[in-house]
């Protein structure tokens, strides 16, 4: 059984599981997509943050690739299971059960960090199911010398294609606007490696056995079709943000918001909260704040485990010997 369950890795739950970590806390944390990092993965990779203590200015994903960094101190103690959703949760006389998209894991404390909801990617909408039509992308090797097809003009969409393009010649980004969300150098670097058609927009796939092979395209002006082939399709239409279900796990707050107390823990004892997800009087919507907020909840829950162990607080420098 897990002493703590996190749910959502963005700052906050990375920051937070490296906190379990240095406490010895036997912890996990399920992510609802297929990436770490939350909001600033999905939505603000590319862009530059200026409000983090330290950094004059750090871009998002180089912000989140330190806090896994950080977090992989501890990761084979502390596994992070992708595509998961909280689905539900009951209360199980000392400790939880915690349903999520496919097991059910039993923790004695949970901490909420999911930002206010779970990204979920907005799906390609043609009628059929197909395997090899992928949203995430957890192995790039796959991908060695196959014919792949990127949907999408977005900052990630041009890093896929443009990541995948080193280990193929043969990636074709379709979008369906002649102009590009992403960066224009980015753009640039892309052309230089692969195909870009505009502006189509997706029409139909074709294939067989829940492989497509190939995809129906029309010319969005003129409507004039064309048929390419694909050995995987990756879509990038973006995320849409999921709200918990907060009314039926019998969690209080407003608006969609945990409300908390001055230890994080929400109305239901052992149930703690920490990110922008949560509500008290004065909160303020900081990375910062949220992961000062995930060190009072990690910290309140060490001490209701171990409250032998937690009378006096240690610092990094004395928990982490090098």
């Amino acid at each position: 059984m897990l002493e703590v369950l996190i749910i959502g890795a963005g700052p906050t739950g990375l920051y937070a599981a490296f906190l379990a970590g240095l406490r010895n806390l036997k912890s996990a944390i399920i992510e609802s997509s297929g990436e770490v990092g939350g909001q600033l993965t999905a939505v603000y990779k590319d862009k530059f943050i200026y409000d983090i203590p330290g950094f004059p200015k750090v871009k998002a994903k180089d912000y989140i690739d330190g806090l896994v960094l950080q977090y992989e101190r501890f990761k084979n103690e502390i596994p992070i299971y992708y595509n998961e959703e909280a689905i539900d949760i009951k209360r199980n006389d000392d400790h939880f059960i915690v349903t999520t998209s496919t097991k059910k894991i039993e923790t004695k404390f949970i901490l909420i960090a999911h930002g206010g909801g779970g990204f979920v990617p907005q799906k390609l909408k043609v009628e059929n199911h197909y395997d090899n039509v992928l949203y995430f992308i957890n192995d790039l090797s796959k991908f060695k010398n196959k014919n792949i097809v990127v949907l999408g003009g977005g900052d990630s969409a041009l890093d896929w294609a443009t990541d995948i393009s080193e280990y193929t010649n043969n990636v074709t980004l379709i979008h369906r606007r002649d102009e590009f969300r992403a960066l224009q150098s980015t753009v640039d670097e892309f052309k230089t490696k692969g195909k870009i058609l505009t502006p189509y927009i997706v029409e139909d796939l074709i294939g067989e056995s829940n492989l497509a092979s190939k995809l129906v395209l029309k010319h969005a002006k003129t409507h004039e079709k064309l048929i390419i082939e694909a050995d995987y399709i990756i879509v990038n239409y973006g995320f849409v943000l999921t709200k918990s279900r907060l009314t039926e796990w019998e969690i209080e707050g407003e608006k969609g918001l945990i409300n908390v107390d001055y230890t994080m823990e929400t109305n239901q004892k052992g149930i703690y909260a920490a990110g922008n997800g949560i509500n008290y009087p004065g909160k303020v919507k900081l990375i910062s704040t949220g992961q000062g907020e995930a060190a009072t909840a990690i910290q309140s829950i060490t001490t209701l485990l171990y409250p032998e162990k937690t009378r006096k607080f240690e610092h990094s420098s004395t928990l982490i010997k090098e």
